[in-house]
């Protein structure tokens, strides 16, 4: 996360900075955070190293709340959402007995399978061709898809044999 590291929290360590965070999400005062701050030796140690010794001031704390401390919130929200999605996906898979996506591929083909043959009974070819071809183009895309994730899987695979050997 591109944090602004340029002010005296951005400079803290980022184990510090969290906790800063978590207690800015708490409702803690920039005066107290800033009083909290400055007591610590690894903060003073900062000060005195890049600031000239100034303490850390309420508008330090300020400024950090309406920059890192938002990107630090919005990044903890992507986090929750991946794992909920990560979370729903596993029990959408469980559900499916598989993969949803492939098992929604392989309903989605028999779909076109039906309607192919289905437009080949039709009474006007140019039109069957049309929607044929409509359907070639789909089932393509979806094969295209299916053969990306099979290269991912591949590669994911190899890069662990090669981390193993290392």
């Amino acid at each position: 996360m591109n944090m602004n590291l340029k002010g005296k929290i951005g400079r803290l360590p980022e184990a510090l900075r969290d906790e800063v965070n978590i207690r800015m999400r708490n409702g803690e005062t920039g005066r107290a955070l800033a009083g909290w701050l400055n007591r610590l030796p690894e903060v003073q140690a900062l000060l005195a190293a890049e600031f000239g010794g100034k303490p850390v001031r309420e508008q330090n704390v300020s400024e950090w709340r309406l920059g890192g401390h938002q990107q630090w919130l919005r990044l903890q929200e992507a986090h929750r959402l991946m794992q909920e999605f990560h979370r729903e996906g596993q029990q959408l898979d469980k559900a499916a007995g598989g993969s949803v996506t492939d098992t929604l591929a392989t309903w989605l083909a028999a779909r076109y399978a039906v309607a192919m043959k289905q437009a080949e009974g039709e009474g006007d070819p140019a039109a069957a061709w049309e929607r044929m071809r409509e359907c070639c183009h789909d089932v393509v895309a979806l094969r295209r898809v299916e053969l990306a994730g099979v290269r991912a899987g591949r590669a994911t695979r190899l890069e662990g044999r090669r981390q193993n050997e290392e």
